[in-house]
């Protein structure tokens, strides 16, 4: 037993001895234009947001942009001018329409960007529950929507979650390639941290739920395959593909937008 003992340290001081730090040299890239931009099938401010990229050891506040020149036109001929509101927050006062494409024209430090979206039909979210599911033999509750996707189109859909009020920063997207015409319950599993078993009783939470284009579901589908949680989970990070033009970071979408509050019995 002592000669075992002895052997097990030998090779241990041996691995100790092998150990090195490796410092990784990270060059930041030159800072890139971002924007994101929404139209929504609501009369109200709608928002565009310009900002810029910050470098890999930087603080993540990004810079505003400001003193851009931002419109939107419509398929029908109508012409929207954007106000900035504060700095790199741009509004018009508008409402969004089914089944017209809007194109978004912006100019920003000398250099212009564009970018189209038509807005899809719009599917009524029918209700919004709580499924309760078994995971190693314990009970999980996780928010659900409910609703009828149509069968003589084409549907994607992207959801946000509020817990208690807060922002679930998951992302949560689908479309009805495998489901078309069906009844969907899609499920919105969330945790805030690895010790956190799902929604509790007294819960209150919300989801929205947006109609987006194909171009829309495709930026989105790629950030979810990155959204991974614990080791081997997602992909490696990289800029989803955009649908505006000229390098410019973000998306521009025109969507239906719907809205349900309840809370966990």
């Amino acid at each position: 037993m002592k000669k075992l003992f002895l052997y097990l340290l030998i090779v241990t001081a041996g691995l100790t001895s092998c150990t090195k730090i490796i410092e990784i040299d990270t060059k930041n890239a030159e800072p890139q234009l971002v924007i994101e931009g929404k139209i929504v099938d609501r009369l109200m401010e709608q928002q565009i947001l310009i900002t810029k990229t910050v470098g890999y050891d930087e603080v993540g506040v990004y810079p505003k942009v400001t003193g851009a020149t931002v419109r939107v036109t419509d398929s029908r001929g109508n012409n929207y001018a954007f106000t900035e509101k504060s700095p790199g927050i741009y509004v018009s006062r508008m409402r969004g329409v089914y089944g017209v494409t809007y194109t978004m024209d912006v100019t920003a430090e000398g250099k212009n960007y564009q970018a189209s979206s038509k807005m899809p039909n719009s599917v009524k979210l029918d209700s919004i529950g709580v499924v309760s599911n078994s995971f190693f033999g314990e009970e999980r509750k996780t928010a659900a929507a409910f609703f009828v996707d149509p069968a003589k189109e084409s549907n994607a859909y992207h959801f946000n979650l509020y817990i208690n009020g807060v922002f679930a920063d998951r992302i949560f997207v689908e479309n009805d390639r495998l489901t078309n015409g069906n009844n969907l319950r899609v499920q919105l599993f969330y945790q805030a941290n690895d010790d956190d078993d799902g929604l509790k009783s007294g819960d209150n939470f919300s989801i929205e739920m947006e109609g987006i284009d194909s171009n829309i579901f495709n930026y989105w589908f790629a950030l979810s395959q990155q959204d991974g949680r614990g080791p081997n989970q997602g992909t490696t990070p990289s800029n989803p593909t955009s649908n505006i033009s000229n390098g410019a970071l973000g998306y521009f979408s025109a969507n239906t937008f719907q809205r349900m509050n309840a809370t966990v019995k």
